[in-house]
């Protein structure tokens, strides 16, 4: 029976959570691929990485947020763009940024399914939409 990444990946993060010695960590990681390897899972060692990354903020509370801005924030905007959304979302925030001069204004937030379109562009087409109905 082949056990599913996720499961392997929740087991893993779970054992590395509290975990500080590198060569502990390393060791671990070793064991699991060994592991995959013997149960004939060794193709799934590429998917595994994209899988732990998921529990691994899961576990740890943390959620990655894309932000999408028609300029290039400052350190100061940034740290306050996270602290705003740490608070929101009761999670620690990993920001990406996205740069796209194609917006107006405003700014697109998106993470896990969820998507905030607050530029001017959406704001400009709900407008028309409420004209034209």
């Amino acid at each position: 029976m082949k056990v599913q990444l996720k499961k392997y990946a929740v087991a893993l993060a779970e054992c590395l959570k509290t975990e500080k010695d590198k060569n502990e960590i390393e060791r671990k990681i070793q064991n699991l691929f060994k592991i995959l390897a013997k149960n004939k899972q060794s193709k799934s060692i590429g998917r595994f990485e994209k899988e732990f990354k998921i529990v691994w903020r899961e576990v740890n509370g943390q959620l990655e947020v894309l932000v999408t801005l028609p300029y290039a924030p400052t350190d100061e905007d940034k740290m306050s763009l996270v602290k705003l959304l740490s608070e929101a979302l009761n999670k620690e925030i990993i920001l990406n940024v996205k740069v796209d001069e194609a917006v107006i204004g405003g700014m697109k937030i998106e993470f896990d399914d969820c998507i905030i379109d607050a530029t001017v562009q959406k704001n400009l087409e709900l407008l028309k939409q409420s004209i034209n109905s």
